[in-house]
């Protein structure tokens, strides 16, 4: 089987993650990570796919530390034959290279997920589990266990692209209030409500069912991505030049969230650019600073 998404993957030199600049260009980070566009039809629901590999890695590379992104991702695990939910993550976590690691994977954009899962986000929130749990209209990636990187990101993409007819689009409110949070000069949360004729809990019920977490909670987290983006683009800044850029009130406010939601000092984030890396597609055109 030839993967769907064949046409649409640049060729990536072995251990090596390319993302796209903000100019558009591609960066290369040191690991076996590799993202895909979707097909046009999926992209309203769909960031990205990606996969990882660390087949023949040494043990003694760097973890990976994962931010939390707003995102819910379906990840098939290839060397264990299993495929699982990870729902939106509220704090990082730091996974070590492992020789058999090969993952397979797509990650909703937030408050995307909700129509292909058939569960209110809330559920899933800093939680892993197995697709099979979610009930007799679970994706079937059944069909992926023993199959190769390429083979099983074709299966998951074509069991999206099956399921497309009958979902709906993601709700529009919840898609415009997260634009404003991912904006480079994000509203408040009284102004986004304001901006959208709703109370703060009406939203909040909203992002709960849609997203995992509260607004105010994913405004925190894209801060944060758009702050560690900005710290490995702007090495030579000084932390309290960058706080007052990024939103926050101070230095110790910076180094704070990062603590709380990276699990790391910025310097420690900043020297480990390549196992620490945030997701700007999800700002689409924004301005990081550079």
């Amino acid at each position: 089987m030839e993967p769907a998404a064949a046409g649409r993957r640049a060729a990536e030199p072995k251990c090596c993650l390319c993302l796209p600049d903000g100019d558009g260009s591609l960066r290369t980070l040191p690991t076996s990570y590799v993202e895909t566009l979707p097909p046009p039809l999926l992209r309203p629901f769909v960031d990205r796919f990606w996969t990882r590999t660390d087949v023949g890695e040494p043990r003694s590379e760097r973890p990976h530390r994962i931010l939390p992104d707003g995102c819910i991702d379906v990840i098939i695990d290839l060397a264990h034959g299993r495929a699982e939910v990870v729902g939106t993550m509220t704090r990082a976590i730091v996974v070590p290279v492992h020789p058999s690691a090969c993952l397979v994977a797509v990650r909703f954009r937030p408050g995307a997920a909700v129509p292909f899962l058939e569960v209110a986000a809330r559920e899933l929130t800093d939680r892993k589990i197995p697709v099979a749990e979610l009930g007799r209209n679970a994706l079937d990636l059944r069909h992926a266990a023993g199959r190769s990187p390429g083979e099983a990101l074709a299966i998951l993409e074509n069991a999206l692209l099956r399921r497309l007819p009958s979902v709906h689009l993601p709700d529009p409110m919840v898609a415009r209030a997260i634009a404003l949070l991912f904006k480079p000069s994000p509203h408040s949360i009284g102004a986004l409500a304001r901006e959208l004729g709703r109370s703060r809990q009406h939203i909040g019920r909203l992002f709960l069912q849609h997203v995992g977490i509260g607004p105010k909670e994913l405004a925190r987290i894209a801060r944060l991505q758009r702050a560690i983006a900005y710290l490995q683009r702007c090495p030579s800044q000084s932390l309290a030049d960058a706080a007052a850029r990024l939103g926050y009130f101070d230095q110790a406010h910076l180094a704070r969230d990062f603590r709380l939601l990276a699990g790391a000092t910025p310097r420690v984030v900043h020297a480990g650019a390549g196992s620490i890396f945030p997701i700007q597609s999800l700002f689409g055109d924004a301005d990081f600073g550079a």
